[in-house]
């Protein structure tokens, strides 16, 4: 390798071979260079890739291509073996050194595949692929969800977010198996043993002899529909003395003289760091139709403001500052009312209650209540009220008439007169309360407040001396606290979100139908972005089969630096919500360039055709047949 190598050479095939010979005899650099590049590695290589591809197809009909991705695409072992593969492609034409031309079209389809290789590398490492759902409406949205599951952790001591991968639906922990994270600098460890797709938030009726508010298990029970559905109501409490029993009837534990006037309540928990995300409860299962959001006044701004902001159902938005509504009752438009009781500067779930990590907004998040009114006298009413010697009494309203009525004991099933419909009083505490809990299976002993999203089950433990905390699960999207050695962790759980450069808005969604049906013939969301660096802003329109790019520009194409939003679902009972697939694959003009250089190689191959080899005599190895037969030729044409 001391010596200047030459590329290309007119070397005689014979003196060519000799060179190489020599050359890989002599030198340990050489020696190295043809064992990566020789045929068996190469073979090995490309077999070990195919049998991969093949179990990724496998799973992915199988399972899902998230399953595919995440064991071969994606693994560690399928991008070493891709690196590997080419530094064989690479290796394999430096073994040819010198070249002749006929190697031209040879050498331009390796270097090909390798820079095709290298931009699938790139793309499947720093390229994304995420999911927006907008509304039109709504606030500009600068973050895309992925398919992939991560845990946060905020890390006091190294005053920094840590995100570590966690496929919990594809490395799922459990009692035998739990799944462990380090917590760097802390000496602490995060453990999960369990994981749910779905978890419920279970309500039990339990004695409270502070309370002084009797309360009640029913269970409303249809054999024909095969039903069951249960509820709690706590007489005197203005949030659960009644529930709508799915628009047909409601249930209620007040006494008989009280207001037939239904007094609606709707509460939410509003986060200013996901919009999008706000935990919102209909105790009576009618819903407001109120949107609201906690922003920003001007995110850029350091004294940036907070801001509530209500849009009903005609469009018409309120927006108020926090600071002179917090803790007051205030007018909304449709004869409606809204209370903001709580306000948390950094919020986070502690115990299983709402609590706030510091006096800083980091994580602001509000609790509105929303009442409205509504006459319900014409509805079918079950009503229950209890007599001072314990015993529940009933009536059965139609269109504001008593029709029926009587008393009900423990257990005793009593037909409502609504279908087959039976209602049974399971328990009544005089003086009782409402415990909460999650769990993963319903219970028959409580009340299904709500379905929650996915969660871990998990707590944090200290790696030398194994004292733990308490495990709690965690919601996705919604994070929890933990303290262990004066150590404050604030974990979250849930899908990877991205952080787009730019901001986007639905302007509107159109679904055009085929003549003459209503099939869909197209799905058109007329997007808006805005770039807050320059303050610009564009129209696009996304269609089903025509992405929408952003930012525009020839060169960014070129170079694979914009996003492509595509039409990815819809939702028919709401053709102001779109949901798009925005692809983001940086490796993509590498992609266009090797696949290129590949076509161009094999036609290189097929026009510069190689010449005849030369065979070499094996009587006289020095000399070429060729040479040989051409002087043979020529002295017996000089004899004659």
């Amino acid at each position: 390798m001391s010596k200047i190598v030459r590329l290309f050479s007119s070397l005689t095939e014979t003196e060519r071979k000799k060179l190489i010979e020599e050359r890989k005899n002599s030198s340990l650099s050489w020696k190295i260079i043809h064992i990566l590049g020789s045929l068996k590695l190469a073979i090995l290589l490309l077999l070990s890739i195919a049998l991969g591809c093949a179990i990724a197809t496998i799973l992915e009909s199988k399972w899902d291509t998230q399953v595919a991705q995440f064991y071969i695409y994606k693994s560690p072992w399928f991008f070493g073996w891709l690196i590997l593969l080419c530094i064989n492609l690479f290796a394999v034409t430096l073994t040819r050194i010198p070249w002749k031309k006929r190697h031209i079209g040879f050498i331009v389809t390796h270097y090909g595949i390798i820079i095709l290789l290298i931009g699938a590398l790139i793309g499947l490492k720093k390229g994304f692929e995420g999911f927006i759902t907008l509304e039109v409406g709504d606030p500009p949205k600068d973050k895309l969800t992925t398919k992939d599951t991560v845990v946060l952790v905020k890390n006091p001591i190294l005053n920094e977010i840590e995100e570590f991968r966690f496929p919990a639906e594809l490395w799922k922990p459990s009692k035998k198996a739990p799944r462990s994270l380090n917590i760097p600098g802390t000496g602490l460890k995060f453990c999960a043993d369990d994981y749910a797709n779905e978890l419920f938030l279970s309500e039990y009726l339990t004695k409270d002899p502070n309370s002084g508010k009797p309360g009640v298990f029913i269970e409303m029970k249809s054999k024909r529909a095969n039903q069951t559905f249960r509820y709690v109501l706590l007489k005197n409490d203005p949030s659960r003395w009644y529930e709508d029993f799915f628009g047909m009837a409601r249930l209620e534990m007040k006494d008989p003289e009280a207001s037939e006037e239904t007094i609606f309540h709707e509460s939410a928990v509003l986060f200013v760091n996901a919009p999008d995300q706000s935990v919102v409860h209909a105790h009576e299962g009618v819903s407001s139709n109120y949107r609201y959001f906690l922003l920003w006044d001007n995110p850029a701004l350091p004294n940036k403001a907070l801001f509530v902001v209500f849009i009903n159902q005609d469009g018409e938005k309120r927006a108020w500052p926090l600071n002179e509504v917090i803790h007051k009752t205030i007018d909304l438009p449709g004869e409606a009312k809204m209370e903001v009781a709580e306000y948390w500067p950094n919020f986070s779930i502690k115990e299983g209650k709402p609590t706030s990590l510091s006096g800083e907004p980091l994580n602001p998040a509000i609790l509105v209540h929303v009442y409205w009114q509504n006459d319900q006298r014409k509805n079918l009413v079950f009503r229950l009220w209890d007599s001072p010697d314990g015993i529940i009494n009933y009536q059965l309203i139609r269109s504001g008439k008593v029709y029926q009525e009587g008393q009900m004991g423990a257990d005793q099933s009593l037909p409502l007169g609504w279908g087959d419909w039976t209602a049974t009083l399971l328990k009544f505490e005089p003086q009782a309360t409402i415990t909460r809990e999650i769990q993963k299976k319903q219970s028959s002993e409580a009340f299904i407040a709500q379905i929650l999203p996915p969660g871990l089950h998990c707590w944090i433990e200290d790696k030398k001396t194994k004292d733990k905390t308490q495990a709690l699960w965690i919601l996705s999207g919604y994070p929890q606290s933990f303290v262990l050695n004066n150590i404050a962790l604030q974990i979250s759980f849930g899908f990877k979100t991205i952080k787009l450069p730019f901001r986007v808005t639905l302007e509107k969604f159109e679904v055009p139908r085929t003549e003459g049906s209503d099939s869909p013939s197209d799905f058109i969301s007329t997007l808006k972005f805005e770039d807050p660096n320059t303050g610009k802003s564009i129209i696009a329109k996304a269609h089903m089969n025509y992405p929408a790019s952003f930012p525009g520009g020839l060169w960014r194409s070129v170079l694979g630096r914009n996003y492509k939003f595509s039409q990815s679902s819809w939702n028919p009972q709401d053709l102001n919500e779109s949901t798009l697939q925005v692809l983001f694959d940086p490796g993509w003009p590498l992609k266009w360039i090797g696949s290129l250089m590949i076509c161009i190689g094999i036609l290189t191959m097929f026009v510069i055709s190689p010449k005849a080899p030369e065979i070499l005599d094996k009587e006289k190895g020095s000399v070429p047949k060729t040479e040989k037969n051409a002087s043979q030729a020529a002295s017996s044409h000089s004899i004659s």
